[in-house]
């Protein structure tokens, strides 16, 4: 039938909700088969274990993270596009936060995905570095010696263990207001280092995230 979801997306799909919602760990190819209501045999017609559909998962999330990441280092953004673009981040990422919540444990199973999740994070990196290049470029923000590789590196590691963070101190929050609360502290990490009108910038920015609650 024309538009019919192929069983192997619809595994993906269902995978997908269940390790974000119930957590990795907790969820069983017998859960998603239930789930679907298919056997776990038809499942495992097309994937051999948990690990395979995580790594499919990975495949999906890696191709659309990259798409969003280079963005910025192919065409520097106009000044204004910049909280929208990290809001995008964040909610590629939150999309596929079970690999986030359960990073550790994830790359112990699946091996081969370290290096790929090494690659996407030294891609943020460049990524963060490219925009604060620009914005300084235009003016907005100086940096002294270093201080820019070592912001981008910090805000690098925000990005990435963002989630975990919240998900220790905020557990009660989640969805849009998990992306609120990173996208914020990500923009106040670059405060320090514009050049005039900090509070200005500060009001704005206040305002701006106010409105979103």
């Amino acid at each position: 039938m024309a538009g019919k979801i192929k069983t192997r997306d619809r595994i993906l799909q269902t995978a997908l909700a269940l390790f974000n919602e119930e957590g990795e760990a907790q969820v069983s190819t017998v859960d998603i088969a239930v789930v679907m209501e298919i056997s776990p045999g038809n499942l495992y017609y097309h994937f051999r274990g948990k690990e395979t559909i995580i790594e499919a998962l990975f495949d999906d999330f890696e191709e659309e993270l990259r798409q969003v990441l280079s963005a910025p280092i192919q065409h520097p953004l106009a000044i204004e596009d910049n909280w929208i673009f990290v809001y995008i981040v964040f909610e590629e990422i939150n999309d596929f936060r079970f690999f986030y919540y359960s990073l550790s444990s994830i790359l112990e199973r699946c091996p081969d995905l370290r290096p790929r999740m090494t690659r996407l994070l030294k891609l943020k990196k460049e990524t963060v570095t490219a925009v604060l290049t620009q914005l300084e470029k235009v003016g907005l923000l100086k940096f002294g010696n270093g201080e820019r590789d070592t912001l981008a590196s910090r805000l690098a590691a925000h990005i990435t263990f963002w989630l975990q963070y919240r998900d220790l101190t905020s557990p009660s929050k989640e969805g849009r207001d998990i992306i609120n609360d990173g996208v914020y502290t990500t923009m106040m990490q670059i405060a320090p280092y514009i050049i005039d009108d900090k509070d200005a910038y500060l009001s704005l920015l206040g305002d701006y995230f106010q409105a979103q609650q």
